[in-house]
C-alpha cells in the first residue's frame, strides 16, 4: 500500500486510534452497554477508513476483492447511534427487542451480498462505473432509504437526549456532569453532517471525502467523551418512562412495588421525616388499583417524558388552596433551613421535607414559579450568594468557595448560574455593587458638603 500524501498519514493514524478506542470502550466499566453500543460504530468507521486508504492507495486496481465491501455499513451509523443514547438516557426493558432496529442493516447487507461476490474484473467494471454516478435504479434507492433512515435515527436520539435533559431539570438541582449536554451538541452536528452527505449525493461537487474525515474526528470527540463520562445509571422502567439516568444513584425517584403481578411505581408521603430515608408506601397485595392515589397521587408523575404542565398533571390537578399552601410552605423553608445548599438536593428530598408527594411539588413549581426544580433551587443559591458578595476583600477564592457553601457543586456551575440569572458574573457582581455603593457614598459626601451651616 503507498502513501501518497498527509490525507493518507492521517488516514492510517485514525484507523490505530480506532482499534484502540473500540478496545477502551469495550472494557471500561462505567456505562458499559452504551460504551459497547458505541464501539460498534467506531469500528465501522475504522473499517472505513482502512477502504478509503485501499481505494487511494491504488491497491484496488490489482486486488479488487474488497471492492463494495463496505457499502452497507453506512446502514448501522444511525440505529447504533439511536441505540448508544437510549442507553444512556433510559434503560429499556428487553434489549432483544432493540436489535429490529438493525434489520433494514441486514436486509441491505443480504441484498448486497451477490455484487460482492462478483468475480474481480465485473467487480471492478461495476466500482469503476457507480464511481462515474452510473448507479442502478436499486442501488440509488436503497442508498436514498439508508441516508433518510439514518436522519431519523439522529433526530429519534437528539429527542431522546433532549428529554432526558428536562427531566433531569426537573428532578436535580446539579446537572453539570450528568445532562448530557455535550452528547445532544455532538449528535447535531452529526446530523449536519449527514444532511451534507445527502446533499452531496446530488452536488457535483466531490465533499464527500471530507465530510467523511469529519465524521471520523467526531466521531472521536464523542468517544473521548464516553470514555471520561461519570457512571449514568438509568433508573428503571423501561424506555417508555424515560427516567431520568442520575435518579436512581442518588437514591430519588419512585420505589416500586407489586401490586396484582404488574409494577406500581409509589412515592414517598408525608410520613417520611425530614432528612431521614425515604419510606416506601405499604400497599397490600391485592388492594383494588389506584388505592391510595387519592392521598399521595398518581404515579405517573414518576415519569421523566417532559410534557406541558396541563397534560401532565391533569389526573392529579390540586386545588387552589392546595397550590397555595404547599407554595407557603415552600418559600418559608427555604427561608428558614436553606435547604439549597445541599449541593445534592433534589426534587424527592425537598418534597420529603415539606411532606408531600414530589409530583405535587412539581406542579407548584411549574404553577405559580414557573420554573423546573433546577431554576428555582439555583436561583436561590444566586440570591443567597449575592447577599454574600459584598465584602470588598473577597478574592476569586473566596467568591468560589461561597458559592460551594451556597450549594454550587463546581466553579462552571457557579459561573453558569449566576450570569443566567444576573447577566454578571459573581466578580463582575461584586465590583459593580460596590462601585455603586462609593459612587453613593460620594454624593452623599459631596450632598453634605454643599449644605450650609
Amino acid at each position: 500500500m503507498r502513501l501518497s500524501s498527509w490525507f493518507d498519514v492521517m488516514y492510517v493514524l485514525v484507523t490505530a486510534q480506532g482499534l484502540l478506542t473500540c478496545i477502551l470502550l469495550w472494557v471500561r466499566r462505567q456505562n458499559r452497554t452504551a460504551n459497547r453500543i458505541l464501539a460498534f460504530p467506531i469500528a465501522a468507521i475504522t473499517v472505513s477508513s482502512l477502504y478509503v486508504l485501499y481505494v487511494r492507495s491504488g491497491a484496488f486496481q490489482s486486488d479488487p476483492r474488497w471492492l463494495l465491501s463496505i457499502d452497507t455499513l453506512p446502514a448501522l451509523y444511525g440505529p447504533l447511534f439511536y441505540l448508544h443514547a437510549l442507553a444512556l438516557t433510559s434503560r429499556p426493558k428487553r434489549w432483544g427487542l432493540q436489535l429490529l432496529h438493525l434489520v433494514p442493516f441486514a436486509l441491505y447487507t443480504i441484498y448486497d451480498i451477490p455484487r460482492f461476490l462478483l468475480p474481480g474484473e465485473e467487480k471492478l467494471a461495476l466500482a469503476m462505473r457507480e464511481g462515474g454516478g452510473g448507479l442502478a435504479w436499486d442501488q440509488a434507492l436503497w442508498q436514498w432509504g439508508v441516508e433518510l433512515q439514518g436522519l431519523g435515527y439522529l433526530l429519534a436520539a437528539l429527542l431522546a437526549v433532549s428529554r432526558y435533559r428536562a427531566a433531569v431539570a426537573g428532578e436535580v438541582s446539579n446537572v453539570d456532569r450528568i445532562n448530557l449536554r455535550w452528547l445532544q451538541w455532538l449528535l447535531g452536528a452529526l446530523l449536519v453532517l449527514w444532511l451534507g452527505s445527502m446533499f452531496a449525493r446530488i452536488s457535483p461537487v466531490p465533499v464527500l471525502g471530507y465530510l467523511h474525515t469529519g465524521l471520523m474526528v467526531l466521531i472521536y470527540i464523542i468517544a473521548y467523551r464516553n470514555a471520561s463520562e461519570p457512571e449514568v445509571v438509568p433508573a428503571s422502567g423501561g424506555a417508555e418512562a424515560r427516567a431520568p439516568a442520575p435518579l436512581a444513584r442518588a437514591g430519588v425517584g419512585a420505589r416500586v412495588g407489586e401490586t396484582n403481578g404488574a409494577s406500581r411505581v409509589e412515592e414517598p408521603g408525608p410520613a417520611a421525616s425530614p432528612g431521614g430515608p425515604p419510606e416506601a408506601l405499604l400497599i397490600a397485595p391485592g388492594a383494588p388499583e389506584g388505592a391510595g392515589e387519592e392521598e399521595h397521587g398518581s404515579a405517573a408523575a414518576g415519569s421523566a417524558e417532559a410534557r406541558p404542565a396541563a397534560v401532565k398533571y391533569q389526573k392529579t390537578r390540586l386545588k387552589e388552596s392546595q397550590v397555595a399552601r404547599i407554595e407557603s410552605q415552600l418559600t418559608a423553608l427555604l427561608d428558614r433551613e436553606k435547604p439549597y445548599r445541599d449541593p445534592e438536593l433534589t426534587l424527592s428530598g425537598l418534597a420529603r421535607r415539606l411532606g408531600v408527594p414530589s409530583h405535587h411539588l412539581s406542579q407548584v413549581l411549574n404553577d405559580r414559579f414557573g420554573k423546573s426544580f433546577h431554576d428555582v433551587v439555583n436561583l436561590a443559591r444566586v440570591e443567597e450568594l449575592k447577599r454574600r458578595l459584598l465584602d470588598r476583600d473577597l478574592s476569586a477564592e473566596k467568591i468560589l468557595a461561597l458559592g460551594m457553601d451556597c450549594g454550587f457543586s463546581s466553579k462552571s456551575t457557579l459561573n453558569a448560574n449566576f450570569k443566567k440569572h444576573t447577566g454578571l458574573t459573581p466578580s463582575q457582581f461584586r465590583d459593580q455593587v460596590l462601585r455603586t455603593a462609593l459612587r453613593a457614598a460620594d454624593e452623599g459626601r459631596r450632598g453634605g458638603d454643599a449644605t450650609p451651616p
